[in-house]
């Protein structure tokens, strides 16, 4: 290992795909840029074996001429080194960032004038919100808004629709317009000018005034942005008067159910009822994406300027108290004592509460949040009274957005969002007159935390965090509650088990055991007139690696009645291409998603919203149902037993890998049996798109290193998206025999297996079905197919040139996870990461007939010329 200095730079050894280090300060000097204060890293490489670096390497060279053993680096010298190439970054780690600047005088490269114009806070925000500067202009003119003003106003005398659309409708009235339309008056004239605008045409003009004059457009809606549903937590639903849209669609591509068209019923009510007319609806994304620009500079501007005084002692911050004491925070430049005021009353309502802060985005990725939802702050908690947030720091930045995956999870059990008072909450602090902080500081009632999810930690042994995890500790991973005296009061361990017991088998709609009584009522999820809920912990897809997560399983009703699992050959029946695995994970994807498979020759449809299964050629529905998987007290006690010390820990590895063919290095291929349920999941893969086919044998491939590697980078792409689950799919990747053992060992690497296709980009290359990898496989007469998990994530359309996927937002930090041919229906999917891939399974197989051209001539045209795929 090396201490190195980042530098981008162009040598000898260009252009290699790489990350160029230098071993002197001096040479990476010159790759810092323009800027007065100048940065370079100095980060540990992991150089390891090097060798003389070329610039046709897309990774170093191998040490034998063969396909296992490559050399770690690049250098320019293997005699004595100065730059050195590394072409995995998991193999550095930015250690220091050290920023400097020159004893000389700085140049002001754009000139005085350029400069002191963007400099002009009152014309002009500078900001990075998402991580892409942008200079947003501004001002302070607005519109005014008295019917008939005397003229002593500083605002414009100007019609609304005039300004908006260059046209009045009620110039042509018998009473005609009210307002002025005429920029050029002597009133608007002298402001125009005072503000420097009087160059501007009308259209300017209103651009301008649209992202700075709040009374012009309708406000977004913040709670609709929380919770699920399809009003989030508005309360006033469709005839709410702010706008119901998807505030990360401003800034970014998204993908989620929230309304992206200004054109939706919603959106399009509140913009006519505002007077936007429609021409200017086309541009009303980028505006919205400038007002937001201006508050986070706006924002970032008051928290430095409030940096600059004496803000008391930050050390009692805990206990602020009510929002109506600010006076007594501090010496806060003597703005007075309003500390003997009455308390206000702490409101539940998200709205009010960022509209008192003048904040906006309650999701975010580059750190505008990070106030809001810092465990210093109110607002996590006033947000949602549906998720617990952190105390005393125990999570610096819990995501407002967890709200809807709360609701939605616990939902599902429910049919209800969750609700709490603050008896439900050991630990609030409740306001008392005489408690006192400080000179006129009194504490305040917290909101109380209702925790909607059961910790594994605790259920495990002990949780570090104690009574301020923001978890249920319960010593089961479920627990039914009942909604008595205005609170949830756990049901005994005897009656938690029973109900558990029937709610797991999908033909009872009723708890019968006799510990049940009066009985629990799942289709209502009531016992008597009170309500029931259902806790548990999180979800087995989630996370995977993890005891204790609760696992669902999908069930559907046949004609007899009888409820049959999903995949199962149960009363020799045709088994579905579909099992519950993959419809949980299809679930978590869009849960109103409509999903298609087949079991036989026939075609079905899945609604997650209804949930009816429906024969698409005769139109017979069949009730479906989403149950856990039922785990007993005896079953968790056996979980936690602690293993002998020395044995392996194979908690890290799924379940069903045979755990005596695990080696510590290297990885061993099991072969499937074929009248297991895990081999014919794979062959109905397969045969779904291969017909005329001999499956010689499918291995499941037991490399505890990659897994492992793949687990961690699906954590890190959880939390980077702050997402409870990652987009991850079953995938086919053909490649020639001879690279089989390669990738088992080291994984996918398009350096390696397939350097010629680049179609979407350069990276590995993977489809959906097995037909289209099959053209891939050599031309030996047992070919070759690999079935991969792959975090695919969010994804865009690939372009040849992309040797990454591209920036979400046009900036450096947020990109997409991977490319793909059509991101309606996807069908090829590109991975510049091997890291999010894990190779599950080898398929075997051989034709039953002479080879047929499965796409012709045409088709192959235009398909990659992939050496694997």
């Amino acid at each position: 290992m090396k201490y190195n200095y980042l530098t981008i730079i162009q040598t000898s050894l260009s252009p290699n795909p790489g990350s160029y280090f230098a071993r002197d300060a001096e040479y990476s000097h010159s790759y810092t840029g323009d800027s007065d204060v100048k940065s370079l890293f100095i980060s540990r490489v992991l150089v390891g074996d090097y060798t003389r670096g070329s610039s046709d390497y897309v990774r170093p060279p191998s040490k034998d001429g063969g396909d296992i053993n490559f050399y770690d680096s690049c250098v320019d010298d293997v005699i004595s080194p100065s730059i050195f190439v590394v072409f995995e970054k998991h193999q550095i780690y930015p250690e220091y960032l050290l920023q400097y600047k020159s004893t000389q005088p700085p140049v002001n490269l754009f000139g005085d004038e350029i400069h002191n114009i963007i400099s002009n806070r009152d014309r002009f925000a500078l900001c990075s919100p998402f991580g892409q500067p942008k200079v947003v202009a501004r001002t302070r003119l607005k519109l005014c808004r008295a019917r008939e003003c005397p003229g002593s106003c500083r605002a414009l005398h100007l019609c609304k629709k005039f300004l908006l659309t260059g046209s009045c409708p009620f110039t042509r009235s018998r009473t005609g317009c009210r307002f002025s339309h005429e920029l050029d008056c002597d009133h608007n004239a002298g402001l125009l000018q005072a503000h420097e605008l009087e160059s501007l045409s009308r259209a300017e003009l209103c651009t301008l005034l649209l992202q700075s004059d709040n009374w012009l457009l309708p406000e977004i809606c913040h709670n609709y942005n929380n919770g699920g549903g399809e009003f989030g937590l508005c309360q006033e639903g469709f005839a709410c008067k702010r706008l119901h849209i998807c505030e990360r669609f401003l800034n970014r591509d998204c993908s989620c159910s929230k309304a992206h068209d200004f054109n939706a019923p919603q959106p399009y009510k509140s913009l006519q009822e505002k007077g936007v007319p429609e021409d200017l609806t086309h541009s009303l994304k980028s505006v919205y994406a400038n007002i937001l620009a201006l508050k986070y500079a706006d924002r970032n501007t008051d928290a430095n300027r409030g940096r600059g005084v004496n803000r008391g002692n930050r050390g009692n911050r805990g206990n602020r108290g009510n929002r109506g004491n600010r006076g007594n925070r501090g010496n806060r430049g003597n703005r007075g004592n309003p500390g003997n005021s009455q308390p206000a009353q702490q409101t539940s309502s998200t709205d009010d509460i960022l509209a008192e802060i003048n904040a906006l985005v309650p999701y975010s990725d580059d750190g505008m949040n990070d106030w809001l939802n810092s465990s210093d702050s109110d607002i996590s908690v006033a947000a949602s009274s549906t998720d617990a947030s952190s105390v005393d720091g125990q999570n610096k930045k819990e995501n407002l957005n967890k709200t809807s995956t709360a609701i939605r999870k616990n939902g599902r059990n429910t049919g209800r969002p969750s609700t709490s008072s603050t008896n439900d909450n050991p630990g609030a602090v409740i306001g008392d007159s005489n408690t006192d902080d400080g000179p006129n500081r009194r504490q305040r009632q917290r909101p109380a935390r209702d925790k909607t999810e059961i910790c594994m930690f605790f259920i495990k042994g002990h949780c570090i965090h104690e009574e301020r995890c923001f978890k249920a500790h319960d010593k089961m991973p479920y627990r039914w509650e009942v909604r008595e005296d205005d609170q949830w009061t756990a049901l005994t361990d005897n009656e938690n088990e029973a109900i558990e017991k029937d709610y797991c088998d999908p033909k009872n709609t009723y708890s019968q055991h006799p510990y049940s009584t009066p009985p629990v009522h799942f289709d209502t999820m009531t016992r008597g007139s009170n309500k029931v809920r259902r806790l548990s912990t999180t979800n087995s897809l989630l996370e995977p690696t993890f005891i204790h997560t609760t696992e669902w399983v999908w069930y559907w009703e046949d004609e007899f009645g009888n409820w049959n699992m999903y995949a199962s050959a149960a009363g020799g029946r045709k088994v579905a291409d579909v099992d519950s695995p993959t419809l949980e994970q299809k679930f978590l994807d869009n849960d109103k998603d409509v999903v298609e498979f087949t079991a036989g020759s026939q075609l079905y449809s899945l609604s997650f919203q209804d949930m009816i299964q429906t024969n698409k050629e005769y139109g017979t529905k069949r009730l479906v149902k989403r149950r856990p998987l039922f785990v007993s007290a005896a079953d968790v006690k056996t979980k936690k037993a602690r293993r002998p010390p020395g044995q392996l820990n194979l908690t890290d590895v799924p379940d069903h890998w045979d755990k005596t063919q695990i080696p510590q290095t290297g990885y061993k291929r099991v072969p499937l049996q074929r009248s297991s349920d895990e081999f014919k999941e794979i062959e109905t893969l397969f045969c779904k798109t291969m017909r005329g086919f001999d499956i010689v044998q499918i291995e499941r491939i037991q490399n505890k290193a990659l897994w492992e590697v793949f687990q961690w980078q699906k954590k890190q792409m959880k939390i980077n998206t702050k997402a409870p689950y990652v987009t991850e799919k079953k995938l086919f990747h053909g490649t020639d025999s001879k690279y089989v053992d390669v990738i088992c060992k080291t994984n996918f690497d398009w350096r390696i297996c397939g350097t010629h296709g680049t179609v979407y980009g350069k990276g590995s290359y993977f489809a959906r079905d097995a037909k289209y990898s099959h053209s891939y496989t050599g031309d030996s007469d047992v070919k070759s197919l690999f079935i991969s998990r792959v975090l695919v994530g969010d994804y865009t359309r690939g372009s040849s040139d992309y040797v990454r996927p591209p920036s979400k937002d046009g900036g450096d930090v947020n990109f997409y996870d991977s490319c793909v041919d059509d991101v309606i229906s996807p069908s090829i999917f590109v991975v510049f990461e091997k890291h999010q891939i894990y190779p599950e399974y080898l398929l075997q197989y051989k034709s039953t007939q002479p080879p047929v051209d499965l796409f012709g001539t045409a088709d192959k045209a235009v398909r990659p010329n992939n050496k694997a795929f």
